[in-house]
């Protein structure tokens, strides 16, 4: 068969298309058998796209059947020939009883207007397989912006980030040119060091000896001023800790302040930073009783169930008391359904507290509080303690529901008994039942009762005092402080853990733009606003800005140093915080109370600002002493 001469094509001759796939092209020979033996007709090849590329092998095999013939429809319409190819699961592909993938059964369809039989031989006779390789790449692989810099950054580590071994003879060759221990030497050899700029070096002066022309402290190499960010990478490598790095850095060598400087390098290490622990939460801020009951209400959704039911949980704020509906779908439409249906028994709130879910942040549900005049007030985005009322009784009915399970129970008729026996039950916060608070009588129940109703005064004091000496429970037991977080610091924000290896915080600072409350907003390098709490950042300290640390207009412990206090707080930095879940615990559970999420409400995360009004005073943290005049001013009048 000549590969240099083709021949004429003959309607009659036997004819075989010979084709084959490559990662990168298709190769295609159309061949008749004449009567002076093979002869090769015509050649065709092509590159394949970006896209082909991704194909796996068997599907570029494929491909390169279907585009040989159609290359050499003329020739092969109305025929009987031979498809050739390497591939072996071809012949079983491209029978009638192979039920291949949507795409090569389309390829498929694409073949029934040939008369044809699928033919395998061995890869070392396919002589289309220069053709499909020996290519002009018209289609470049494309490289997206992201793969460029994830390769960047592997490159800066490999060099930048990844220092070398230094021997003794290149700490020798910088010290014979460093001029603080040129200095030195000449110090050692005199003897006076009266003159001696580096007083650092004069305590120590006995110590000091010169070998060549390196100084040493000891058995310790003292290292050249060019050399010393260098030792304390080497000394960091494996990201140890700061007392790990001082150690390496002791046992070896020497210079001043080799502490201080092995100390700002593991605070500023990128790496440490982002898998480090985050900073202590803040105080909780306890959230003032409202002007009575139904006034401020939260609503959440619990779900969805394994029956494919979802719960909506609406909590009266200042009686403890909820409602609750069980809905198969949680669309916004459904949701103000059910809404209407339980302000409809008792009354229009005045405020609504939700999370920022789908349903609470749509067009419809802001017509239908538009509509009501009803304040919708949504909590800081990622976290739900800031809605911890109507978190803490998911809690309790979620308990209900395991336990009607367990039992093999019907879980509907559980939560209604639960739900009865709740509202008629004296509330371990407010010293009453939720729905005698609410509606200002107790219900009956199976168990003989008095009626007794108490003012509302002493309703009011058990809540303060109850919410006060949680809050400073927890706050001791939890170390809360206040954050110093400011507008410009630049923080790195929590992420959500859903892979193992994760960081808990995202690798990009962020920069805060402004904080109200404990409310922060911060912008990502893509220019994106996110509000978070306080305590979901941490500040990210820079190495070229760490010095800058120590702000002397910063006030630890001063939350009127960093934060802006809302007219009308009189100054108190627990003004705007939430009560303590402890003081929001159902009868039953009262000795697993969680103090952590409470009553405690913000506002939105992307277009409100936080704002809670409260007169709760702070509990004292300290004993204070007792001042008396001196005995000598008894009689004085």
């Amino acid at each position: 068969m000549s590969a240099e001469t083709l021949g004429y094509y003959d309607l009659n001759a036997p004819t075989k298309v010979i084709a084959d796939a490559s990662p990168v092209g298709l190769g295609a020979v159309l061949v008749q058998v004449h009567a002076d033996g093979p002869r090769i007709v015509a050649y065709a090849s092509r590159s394949l796209s970006n896209v082909e590329r991704r194909y796996s092998q068997t599907e570029k095999e494929a491909l390169g059947l279907v585009w040989a013939c159609e290359r050499f429809h003329a020739y092969l319409y109305g025929i009987e020939f031979d498809l050739v190819t390497d591939h072996k699961p071809l012949e079983v592909i491209y029978s009638p009883r192979s039920k291949p993938c949507a795409r090569i059964e389309r390829w498929v369809l694409r073949l029934q207007q040939y008369k044809y039989r699928v033919v395998h031989i061995a890869g070392k006779s396919n002589i289309a397989d220069p053709l499909s390789r020996l290519l002009k790449d018209d289609h470049p692989r494309e490289t997206s912006v992201l793969e460029t810099e994830a390769e960047s950054f592997v490159r800066f580590v490999a060099v930048q980030s990844t220092p070398g071994a230094v021997t003794t003879k290149e700490v020798e060759r910088e010290s014979e040119h460093d001029p603080e221990l040129e200095v030195i030497r000449e110090c050692i050899h005199s003897g006076q060091w009266d003159d001696c700029p580096y007083k650092a070096y004069i305590p120590i002066k006995d110590e000091l000896c010169i070998i060549g022309q390196c100084v040493l402290r000891g058995s310790r190499l003292v290292i050249p001023q060019a050399q010393r960010p260098k030792m304390v990478s080497l000394a960091h490598e494996g990201h140890l800790g700061i007392v790990g790095t001082k150690q390496n850095l002791r046992t070896k060598v020497w210079w001043p302040g080799c502490e201080k400087d092995a100390e700002k390098f593991v605070k500023t290490c990128h790496g440490c930073q982002i898998t480090s622990r985050g900073n202590p939460p803040e105080p909780i801020r306890s959230t003032m009783l409202p002007t009575g009951p139904w006034v401020d209400v939260a609503v959440d959704f619990l779900g969805p169930l394994p029956t494919g039911e979802s719960i909506l949980v609406v909590v009266d704020y200042y009686s403890r008391y909820y409602e609750y509906a069980i809905m198969k779908s949680t669309t916004a439409e459904k949701t103000v359904k059910a809404l209407a249906e339980i302000f409809g028994r008792h009354g229009l709130p005045v405020t609504l507290y939700s999370d920022n879910g789908p349903q609470f942040i749509s067009e419809v549900f802001a017509e239908y509080m538009n509509i009501t005049g009803i304040h919708h007030h949504r909590v800081t985005p990622k976290w739900p303690q800031a809605n911890g009322e109507v978190e803490r009784q998911n809690q309790s009915i979620v308990k209900r529901l395991r336990i009607a399970q367990a039992e093999g129970k019907d879980w509907k008729e559980a939560l209604l008994t639960y739900v009865a026996v709740y509202r008629a039950s004296t509330h371990s916060t407010a010293g009453k039942s939720p729905a005698e608070v609410l509606f200002g009588r107790k219900i009956r129940t199976k168990l003989p009762q008095i009626q007794d109703i108490s003012e509302d005064q002493e309703l009011r004091d058990r809540d303060l005092q109850m919410k006060s000496g949680a809050k400073h429970y927890a706050d001791l037991k939890r170390g809360a402080v206040h954050s110093d977080i400011v507008p410009g610091d630049k923080v790195i924000v929590r992420r959500d853990e859903r892979r193992k290896l994760d960081t808990p915080y995202f690798s990009q600072p962020y920069t805060v733009t402004a904080r109200t409350g404990s409310m922060v907003t911060v912008k990502s390098p893509d220019g994106v606003l996110y509000n978070r709490n306080v305590s979901s950042v941490k500040r990210y300290m820079s190495r070229d800005t760490h010095n800058e640390a120590a702000n002397p207009e910063r006030t630890d412990g001063n939350p009127e140093a960093v934060t802006g206090i809302p007219e009308g707080s009189d100054g108190n930095p627990e003004a705007e915080t939430s009560t303590p879940e402890a003081v929001t615990r159902d009868p039953d559970s009262e000795a697993a109370s969680n103090t952590s999420g409470g009553d405690q409400r913000h506002q939105d995360g992307d277009t409100q600002a936080e704002t809670t009004n409260t007169n709760v005073p702070m509990a004292a943290s300290r004993p204070q002493r007792q001042r008396r005049f001196p005995k000598r001013y008894d009689d004085f009048v």
